[in-house]
């Protein structure tokens, strides 16, 4: 963004801050000096009583006085949702549940004045995401009201980022499990990192890729399971074990049906395969289905010849 001198004249009234949590001055411009990408400020403080003039950067003219109350309730709204510092795994987990279970239209962590503050755009898809009122899950946590979106306090990032894992457990497990599959080759044959010097790629071996693992995989991957429940974590290992066993025997089947074509018992192994792929279990054919009864005049007639030469119907 271009940066704009023209809007600083001389004689102005300005609120003047050293920092976001300082409160507002009153000043007045007494010469502006333009730079290719900011500008420096001349300012009086009106409310001196010594009358003090100091040369400042513009960017710490933060509106005109005339619109102090408004940015004055603004920057207290946003120190008063500063409740909480995520430590790094907390903060690299709520990155991967954002990014993989909520969309950016629907809510976004924001980097700035708060750091991982969340910014909800539509609050009706981000209850149908976390399977409860955005209000029910956000009871008690700090937040306001910022042009047309609710802007969230940390902690309330980490309910939303909680909630969402409970909602869908099942896409973050998968995510962990493949993480934790590359992490298991590294720590066996090493891995290929670039350098942090030379950025050129460098090999790690075994050990180093351990001590990773121990120190930033494992309590991340920890702590989306946790957020997942547990009850959840226990469901989808024993899925996965369930989907490994059936890979397993099917393996095993093919190659003992293999065998017996082998040992020239033909019919069998031809009987054995026909049977395994009519009668797998799947998730259409393992649940109950519950037909209507059928009126008389719906059920097929069949008809069976007996002794006699009779028909019975």
């Amino acid at each position: 963004m271009v940066f704009d001198a023209t809007r600083f004249i001389v004689g102005d009234e300005w609120a003047y801050r050293p920092r976001d949590d300082a409160p507002s001055e009153r000043v007045k411009i007494r010469s502006v000096k333009p730079k290719k990408s900011s500008a420096r400020v001349e300012i009086l403080f009106l409310d001196d009583p010594d009358s003090r003039v100091e040369n400042q950067p513009a960017a710490r003219l933060r509106v005109p006085w005339t619109d102090v109350a408004a940015y004055d309730l603004l920057m207290a709204n946003w120190q008063r949702i500063d409740d909480h510092v995520l430590d790094d795994v907390e903060d690299t987990c709520v990155e991967e549940v954002f990014q993989l279970l909520i969309p950016d239209d629907v809510a976004t962590v924001e980097w700035n004045p708060v750091r991982n503050a969340t910014k909800v755009h539509d609050r009706a898809r981000l209850a149908t995401i976390l399977g409860a009122p955005v209000d029910e899950i956000l009871h008690g946590v700090q937040r306001f009201e910022h042009k047309e979106s609710l802007m969230v306090s940390p902690v309330g990032t980490l309910l939303i980022a909680r909630a969402a894992c409970r909602e869908h457990p099942i896409p973050v497990l998968d995510v962990v499990v493949e993480q934790e599959k590359a992490a298991r080759q590294k720590c066996k044959h090493g891995f290929s990192r670039d350098s942090i010097r030379s950025r050129a790629k460098e090999d790690t071996s075994p050990e180093y890729e351990y001590h990773w693992y121990r120190r930033y995989d494992r309590p991340r991957h920890e702590l989306l399971r946790q957020w997942c429940g547990h009850r959840s974590v226990t469901v989808h290992e024993r899925l996965l074990a369930a989907e490994a066993e059936t890979e397993r025997l099917d393996i095993l089947l093919a190659r003992v049906i293999e065998a017996l074509e082998k040992a020239g018992d033909d019919m069998s192994a031809r009987i054995f395969a026909e049977e395994h792929e009519r009668d797998r279990v799947t998730p259409w054919t393992v649940r109950p289905v519950i037909d209507r009864p059928l009126h008389p005049s719906e059920i097929p007639v069949r008809e069976i010849r007996v002794r006699g030469g009779r028909w019975w119907h």
